[in-house]
């Protein structure tokens, strides 16, 4: 067989070096926290009765997608020697992507979402270029430390909807949701937790599985994520949201979660951990078209 040109070669792994880079910086959880940020300014909007800023919202939204990635890709940096142990197929782990590739693509992608940031509004920009340093620190620091990795995260996933008000220039009523979006994130990470457990231990990270066991972790990561839902009525107390969300909360995700809950239940902890994350996204979304319709 022919070998292959060195122009054939780079046609060839382009778009999988281009497919590596979306993976690397876990570009639909971006894209996930970007629509949060885009319902909040929605949501702020119509409270106050302004018109949505489009420009403002878009810009607010493709910031913190690039911020985002960011963050996965600087996180995905210092866990390499941990993910050659518990994930040995992530781009940086594999070698397929360099560590100076990656540093720089983290650098271009934080750098131009807190730019997207202030050109959103003053407020918008300092929180975008708070945000970008917390990840930087979760990933180099804090995400070994017991509860402050997880405290963390949740902060900054707890910011979402709010970081859409703020691009709208208030911070009420989205505020109002950063209680139960911080102990869903919060949850999420625990869950998170139980998989990596054997590098995060080789790696000297202390966090709930490394310290009580997977099993602990999991049913404290579940416990956390009940108390979240449980507490989503609260929002039509605080706020003028119109019965559809209470309807919306009682009979549809209070159902589904619990059921899904009991049905996880009977797998082993590995696969219930899985299920439970890939689960938490679509309640995540459930629960942000819930609080826009009940805006309406």
């Amino acid at each position: 067989m022919a070998q292959l040109t060195h122009d054939q070669q780079s046609a060839r792994s382009t778009p999988n070096f281009f497919k590596d880079l979306l993976a690397m910086s876990h570009i639909f959880n971006g894209v996930g926290s970007a629509a949060a940020v885009m319902i909040g300014a929605i949501i702020t909007s119509w409270y106050h009765g302004q018109p949505v800023q489009i420009g403002a919202m878009l810009a607010a939204a493709l910031g913190t997608l690039l911020i985002s990635n960011g963050g996965f890709i600087v996180n995905d940096i210092f866990d390499v020697e941990i993910d050659r142990i518990n994930r040995p197929d992530r781009p940086l782990a594999a070698g397929r992507i360099s560590l100076t590739v990656g540093w720089i693509v983290y650098a271009v992608s934080t750098l131009v979402g807190i730019l997207l940031g202030f050109a959103t509004n003053a407020q918008a920009g300092l929180v975008a270029l708070v945000i970008a340093i917390a990840l930087f620190l979760y990933s180099a620091v804090l995400k070994k430390r017991f509860i402050l990795g997880h405290a963390s995260i949740g902060i900054m996933g707890g910011l979402l909807l709010p970081f859409g008000g703020i691009a709208m220039g208030q911070w009420i009523p989205m505020l109002y949701t950063f209680p139960v979006t911080f102990l869903a994130f919060f949850a999420r990470e625990v869950l998170k937790t139980v998989p990596d457990v054997d590098g995060d231990r080789a790696n000297g990270v202390d966090n709930f599985a490394t310290r009580y066991g997977a099993d602990r972790a999991l049913r404290i990561g579940q416990i956390v994520m009940t108390i979240c839902l449980l507490l989503l009525p609260a929002f039509y107390l605080v706020w003028s949201l119109n019965v559809i969300f209470l309807l919306v909360s009682l009979l549809l995700i209070w159902p589904l979660f619990f059921g899904v809950l009991w049905i996880f239940s009977r797998n082993d902890p590995a696969k219930r951990v899985h299920n439970m994350l890939r689960l938490s996204k679509l309640f995540f979304l459930l629960v942000a078209v819930a609080l826009l319709i009940g805006a309406l």
